[in-house]
């Protein structure tokens, strides 16, 4: 349940004190009976006491009554009660109002720097679980070349980094490995989106002459992560470039350009 703006002001007073009468007994009833206006009430709280030593006090000259007294001498008045501050009580509420005013915003102002936080916690967030995506992506080349190694294979290998063309998947990290023995190689990709069951992704090598030549294609798991052994469509002795398309299922002869996503420099 909100609260209105009324019992917000009243709040206000509340906690200055500077309430009293019907407007003092409807307040404390509703306060007994709304938790949600005692929690409001016990948030102001911390506040006023840090803003309210800086108000001076509205105190009136002492020759105020007597002046009155003497304008009014010729008729016949009761005695006042001697009230010294009666005189300040509308200066004393309305600075109590401003007081009240000044807790609510700064109230507003505490909840928006906790939502900023908070929105700022999330942006880190997601550059910590990028930053360990982009970990496992270099661990799972790192294996691949270790392997590499111990087979005495690293000798003549080639590895060439592919690079995303696509604006929505900058996170994409793919690698290929050539070995000129075995005139193939190993690919590895990571944070490659999932496509539906009727394409394929499809790995191309281009020759001397720049002729793209297929080697392979592929799904990648639910991680968008694959690695594969691949070996050309035909004999390639000095690959070029290597690049990835979105092709039907089973592959082309020919890639489709307006379909290209990876490629090496």
């Amino acid at each position: 349940m909100t609260i209105d703006e009324r019992l917000q002001d009243l709040a206000g007073l509340y906690v200055l004190g500077a309430l009293d009468g019907p407007e003092l007994q409807e307040f404390e009833t509703a306060l007994a009976a709304r938790p949600e206006l005692r929690q409001f009430v016990n948030s102001l709280q911390p506040t006023v006491e840090a803003v309210a030593g800086s108000i001076p006090v509205a105190v009136p000259p002492p020759e105020l009554r007597a002046r009155i007294l003497a304008q009014i001498a010729p008729q016949k008045v009761l005695p006042l009660p001697d009230r010294p501050f009666a005189a300040a009580l509308w200066w004393w509420r309305a600075i109590a109002t401003g007081l009240a005013a000044i807790c609510v915003i700064l109230l507003v102002s505490e909840n928006q720097l906790r939502q900023t936080v908070a929105a700022r916690n999330m942006q880190l967030f997601q550059y910590r679980q990028l930053a360990q995506s982009l970990e496992t992506a270099t661990n799972d080349l790192g294996h691949a070349i270790l392997a590499l190694r111990e087979s005495n294979r690293l000798a003549n290998l080639r590895i060439t980094m592919l690079n995303s063309l696509i604006a929505d998947t900058p996170k994409t990290v793919a690698v290929t490995l050539w070995d000129y023995q075995q005139e193939g190689g190993v690919f590895v990709v990571q944070n490659l989106k999932a496509l539906p069951a009727s394409e394929d992704y499809e790995l191309w090598v281009m020759d001397e002459h720049k002729t793209p030549v297929a080697a392979g294609v592929f799904h990648t798991d639910a991680s968008g992560t694959i690695r594969m052994d691949f070996h050309p469509s035909r004999e390639i002795k000095t690959p070029g470039q290597f690049c990835v398309t979105e092709e039907v299922k089973g592959g082309v002869a020919s890639p489709t350009i307006k379909n290209l996503i990876l490629a090496s420099n």
